[in-house]
């Protein structure tokens, strides 16, 4: 827990930097696909310290979530032949794997959609579309 203290704090620390900017879409596009942090503290500190910019900075953060999902899809379209299968096999989940691909397959769309509304990380879901080329 300490650990993610400190990444947190480091997060804010770019809110009084001049990379603030730059900081947050490297943040935001990072954790479309792997980083353990959201965003969203770093621009609820940008957008407090300058109100008057808070959409751009909104922009930016979604701007750079779209990207990195984008990327998070491309991932799993390409490297799950590559890795993908070995690490399901490895971990015995290809049953897993083959139900929720038939649930994606289902409702595809939806499925996706509602993914922003769960616990569960939204890069999981940006991923497996790529994984299952939907």
């Amino acid at each position: 827990m300490r650990k993610i203290r400190q990444l947190y704090d480091w997060v804010l620390g770019w809110a009084d930097s001049h990379y603030g900017t730059s900081a947050l879409a490297a943040l935001s596009f990072t954790e479309s696909i792997f980083f353990p942090l959201p965003p969203d503290p770093l621009l609820m500190a940008l957008s407090l310290g300058k109100p008057r910019r808070a959409f751009f900075f909104a922009a930016v953060c979604s701007a750079a979530s779209v990207i990195g999902g984008v990327v998070g899809y491309t991932i799993g379209l390409v490297l799950f032949d590559a890795i993908g299968k070995q690490i399901l096999a490895f971990y015995g989940a290809m049953d897993k794997y083959l139900l929720v691909q038939d649930y994606f397959r289902t409702y595809d769309a939806w499925a996706v959609g509602i993914a922003g509304f769960t616990p569960i990380p939204y890069k999981v879901f940006t991923i497996l579309a790529g994984v299952l080329d939907l």
